[in-house]
């Protein structure tokens, strides 16, 4: 073969390696990305399911349940002698993209172990295990996380605050002629932001077909397959009283 031939064919051989080499660096190039992308899309996907919104202060609810408990919490604001302006709970307070019909809050992205299904002050506890708890406090630390519920307006007062502690409930603190109590099963507790929710189940069979419960919590508190030893039909009042 000619030498000019000779050096054409290697030429050619050498630009075809490259050309191999090349391609072999774009095929790793590309399953580096696409695994960095994976890790990435891995890892949002996780944060999403821990926490849902990142001023939730719970992860989301996981699908075992073994814990599920409905505490009734009402608050009631008397400025002047002879008002009593009872404050609606929302609905779904702990729940990110809430499905609300009628009224009621059904599917969504991200439910808080603490969450309302409806206005009605019902409070539904849900975890994986029995030995949680959670507070009357991380209750108001939810509700004022949940996107657009920073603020709650009372017919009355107008627009308030989502605050509360044993000085201050949505805006409104004790002074000369008012005085803040928060009353369980009709006693002060001086308990406030500390005060364990589990145990004050309000909803049972004896009340499931009337309000508050008839709504969303008609049942027995579930306790983990066991029996609930805390007793029901418990109250939650937060009074800010004229006196």
């Amino acid at each position: 073969m000619p030498k000019t031939g000779l050096a054409q064919t290697r030429k050619q051989k050498v630009l075809a390696e490259v050309k191999k080499k090349r391609q072999q660096r774009a095929i790793i190039t590309l399953v580096i990305v696409a695994v960095l992308i994976g890790i990435i899309g891995a890892g949002v996907y996780a944060l999403s399911q821990q926490h849902g919104s990142a001023n939730f202060p719970f992860p989301c609810l996981a699908e075992t349940t073994n814990l599920h408990v409905h505490p009734w919490l009402r608050i009631w604001i008397q400025t002047t002698p002879g008002t009593n302006n009872s404050v609606t709970i929302p609905t779904a307070v702990g729940i990110l993209d809430p499905q609300i019909s009628g009224g009621l809050a059904g599917g969504g992205s991200c439910f808080e172990p603490m969450h309302t299904h409806d206005d009605t002050g019902i409070i539904h506890i849900e975890s994986a295990h029995t030995t949680d708890t959670y507070t009357l406090g991380d209750f108001f630390n939810v509700w004022k996380a949940t996107p657009g519920m920073s603020t709650v307006f009372v017919p009355g007062l107008g627009s308030l605050p989502v605050v509360f502690n044993s000085t201050d409930i949505l805006g409104y603190k004790p002074d000369q002629t008012h005085t803040l109590e928060l009353l369980v099963d009709g006693q002060n507790s001086t308990q406030w932001g500390s005060l364990q929710l589990v145990p004050l189940d309000y909803c049972d069979q004896n009340v499931a077909q009337f309000p508050p419960c008839s709504l969303t919590a008609g049942a027995n508190p579930y306790y983990g397959g066991g029996s609930y030893p805390y007793g029901t039909e418990h109250t939650i009042i937060i009074y800010y009283k004229y006196v």
